[in-house]
């Protein structure tokens, strides 16, 4: 009786876990025009997000247990605006407040995809996920 139901139980947590991988996996959207051989991505919770003259620093707790760190700073804000998204649409200055509160915090439970290429000349490009 204990090797059947210990049978049945690891079944199930072995199709849960192919099934959640599945889920995981993301589609490259149409935005991102980094060669597919040559991309990565990092999925998760938003930890840190610190904003300078041109650019951001960020942290993100990824779904796969990881913990990474971005430092993005291009020529200009407007510049450091077109690497980001929100919900795959075009992001807008406006945008910020669905992101952080009033006073420039990070809100809880903000998520992002960042978009990573290996090829030099593609900036990372976040979309953000806020809460709904």
């Amino acid at each position: 009786m204990k090797i059947i139901l210990y049978s049945t139980l690891f079944y199930v947590l072995s199709f849960a876990s192919a099934t959640e991988l599945t889920a995981q996996r993301l589609a490259v959207p149409d935005f991102v025009t980094c060669d597919r051989n040559k991309l990565t991505s990092w999925q998760g919770e938003v930890t840190k997000l610190r904003q300078s003259d041109n650019g951001i620093e960020l942290g993100i707790a990824t779904d796969y247990g990881t913990s990474e760190s971005l430092k993005l700073t291009m020529p200009s804000w407007q510049d450091t605006l077109g690497q980001f998204r929100l919900q795959g649409q075009v992001f807008q200055a406006g945008d910020w407040e669905k992101i952080v509160d009033p006073r420039g915090s990070l809100k809880p439970r903000v998520r992002a995809v960042i978009w990573l290429c290996e090829i030099e000349g593609y900036p990372p490009i976040i979309n953000w996920q806020p809460p709904l």
